[in-house]
């Protein structure tokens, strides 16, 4: 009698517990590794927000501000702007966070020039 149920137990945990060991530990990596591809994804557009942000601010303080005081800020000379904002931006945005853009985002140039103006948007108000 104590065979046939170790031989029942055996084709059990053979049968049923071993698969489902191996399908759970699959469904736990497919997890981790969504998580861990979502936090990254998150830090690489915290990190390209953050650029964008601080050259805003920086053209506006060393070029608009000034500009804006004496009362000689046209159309020119925000396209100057909007340039310069560019210009630092390209400059610091690494491959991994161009690469990043162009993949979720498309055209990096133009995911500058919007975060540009909602960066510009966002300090004024």
């Amino acid at each position: 009698m104590n065979q046939i149920l170790l031989n029942i137990l055996a084709a059990v945990t053979t049968c049923i517990i071993l698969p489902l060991i191996s399908f759970l530990g699959i469904k736990l990596s497919q997890w981790l590794s969504t998580k861990i591809k979502d936090e990254k994804a998150k830090a690489l557009f915290t990190k390209a927000t953050e650029i964008v942000t601080n050259a805003v601010r920086t053209t506006f303080q060393t070029y608009v501000e000034s500009l804006k005081n004496s009362g000689s800020f046209g159309k020119d000379e925000q396209l100057i702007a909007l340039n310069k904002a560019k210009q630092i931006i390209t400059s610091e945005l690494t491959e991994e966070l161009k690469a990043f853009i162009s993949e979720n985002y498309g055209d990096l140039q133009a995911w500058i020039s919007n975060q540009i103006e909602a960066s510009i948007y966002k300090l004024k108000n």
